[in-house]
């Protein structure tokens, strides 16, 4: 493990948190909490708070029930899962706090933002799941589908040849593997908050988010969802990476930390958007999973 992060657990009412972070306090200031995408786990998030180190303290929770938190008893909302980072914060004894959202961890962002305003003071998002209608009810069928443990090792044969065997350009073995046992660790319930994702009545909640937000938006299939997300979001700016697409944090952490840093320190934000929303209608693409980006 780097030197420059440490791990550890919090506790709750509903359980223990586990928390990778800065390994150094770093200056003053509100810290960046980095909320990951499902099914994985705060691991995502090493490469920034390696790129962040001596610049600004770094907390990355697992979600209950993934990567080292303990697992809600039955499925929960977006809402409830919430609620359960905003106390796994507190218990942090963190706040205000900058949150970074990406994937589910965007949708988390909002919904904590709306619960506890005095908590969060700025969010950055990346890959924003933005789907209506029957685009969210299509990545609802296909991501958030039950699964049963069973006791032939083939049942994972197909998440290795995705994670693993088919993982995008610049990112290593080891962090596919990781991304695998990540999966692992959820089974066989690690379906459980894509079904919160999307189920998320995120036209309602977004709108409704008056914190300034910042949407990094590489070239994938959530560009158009994430440039829907900036125009629903009263206060955001929309920042378009198209030099990336995939495994962004492990060929890119310098440059994400400079748009972050930037972004976050910056004495007053310009409101206006780097580049205009696409409207409800969103490009397809691959729904395996989010690993690849």
């Amino acid at each position: 493990m780097s030197r420059s992060v440490s791990r550890r657990y919090v506790t709750t009412a509903w359980g223990q948190t586990h928390l990778t972070e800065s390994a150094r306090p770093g200056p003053p200031g509100p810290p960046l909490v980095c909320l990951h995408a499902t099914a994985y786990s705060g691991q995502t998030f090493l490469p920034l708070i390696e790129a962040l180190d001596g610049r600004r303290r770094v907390i990355a929770p697992d979600t209950a029930g993934y990567g080292g938190s303990d697992p809600p008893e039955r499925r929960w909302d977006i809402e409830a899962y919430a609620r359960e980072m905003r106390a796994a914060i507190r218990a942090a004894g963190e706040g205000p706090v900058d949150i970074l959202g990406y994937h589910t961890g965007a949708l988390l962002a909002a919904e904590i933002a709306l619960q506890d305003p005095d908590l969060v003071r700025r969010i950055v998002m990346i890959g924003v799941p933005y789907y209506l209608g029957e685009a969210r009810a299509e990545r609802r069928a296909t991501l958030a589908q039950p699964m049963a443990l069973t006791n032939r090792l083939g049942q994972f044969a197909e998440r290795w040849a995705f994670l693993v065997g088919e993982r995008p350009s610049g990112m290593s073995l080891s962090r596919g593997f990781a991304n695998f046992v990540d999966e692992l660790r959820a089974y066989p319930h690690g379906w459980w908050a894509h079904d919160a994702a999307f189920s998320y009545a995120v036209d309602r909640a977004f709108p409704l988010v008056r914190q300034p937000v910042l949407i990094l938006n590489p070239a994938n299939h959530l560009s158009a969802p994430s440039r829907a997300a900036g125009a629903a979001l009263p206060q955001a700016q929309v920042r378009e990476l198209p030099h990336l697409s995939h495994a962004i944090f492990e060929l890119a952490a310098e440059e994400l930390a400079d748009h972050v840093e930037a972004f976050l320190n910056a004495a007053s934000l310009d409101r206006s958007r780097d580049h205009p929303a696409s409207g409800p209608g969103f490009e397809t693409g691959p729904v395996r999973g989010v690993a690849q980006l």
